[in-house]
């Protein structure tokens, strides 16, 4: 597992250098590892992909493209998430995402509002919207996420991540810190709860290690996927896939 995720790091440090050669305003390669610490064999790893262009001052079109690779066989899943947004000043900006989660085949879509906020040493962010989860059930879809700059290459993460139907509901919160080399290259890791309130109500711990590399004059793109596989994506086990 280790060699996949150091093998699959370099890939996304050579190809960086194609992306930032089309004059994108920015891009991010990640790979993502997670697993839940009490149960074997469900973990994933997951490689995304995120490039962001200026349309015009202050507007932006963005997409994100998503693959979860889980180690229990729920055939092909992923993600296409697409961005427009609009800076409102130096510090703010307001979007709307819209995408599809894609199941064997099988779409669902969501749509909604999300805000980034840059406070300097770090940047805030918040989106809110409705989807369709695994189970074709509409949701309404939300989280959050925070970034702050330690300072010498290391920082602090924090993310959350849910979606709640009728009578149902699923969510993840993770903390981790990271290192950024001078290069755009981010190394880092995290530790989280996965909860799901159904009938009753579960909850399971996971980790993750994270590598990915931010290229361009934004160093990346403002906004992330969107999506109810970023809350299961550390163990898809916990909902049933068609």
């Amino acid at each position: 597992m280790l060699n996949k995720i150091l093998m699959t790091t370099a890939c996304v440090f050579a190809s960086s250098t194609a992306v930032f050669a089309q004059g994108f305003s920015g891009a991010e390669l990640s790979i993502e590892y997670s697993d839940v610490t009490d149960v074997e064999d469900l973990g994933s790893i997951i490689y995304s992909g995120s490039a962001e262009v200026e349309l015009l001052y202050g507007v932006s079109a963005a997409g994100d493209f998503t693959i979860y690779n889980f180690e229990v066989d729920r055939g092909n899943l992923s993600n296409l998430t697409g961005h427009l947004s609009y800076s409102i000043n130096s510090v703010t900006t307001l979007g709307i995402f819209f995408g599809r989660d894609n199941t064997d085949g099988e779409d669902s879509g969501m749509f909604g509002g999300e805000i980034a906020y840059d406070f300097g040493v770090g940047e805030a962010q918040a989106y809110f919207g409705s989807a369709d989860d695994p189970l074709a059930r509409e949701v309404t879809l939300y989280g959050a996420a925070v970034d702050y700059d330690f300072g010498s290459g290391f920082g602090f993460e924090a993310n959350y991540d849910g979606f709640t139907g009728d009578d149902f509901s699923a969510s993840a919160f993770e903390v981790g810190g990271y290192y950024e080399l001078q290069q755009g290259l981010r190394l880092g890791a995290t530790i989280g709860t996965l909860t799901q309130e159904d009938v009753a109500e579960t909850s399971e711990t996971f980790f993750a290690l994270k590598a990915s590399i931010a290229v361009g004059q934004n160093g990346g793109t403002t906004f992330g996927p969107r999506g109810v596989y970023e809350v299961f994506k550390a163990n898809i086990d916990a909902v049933a896939v068609p």
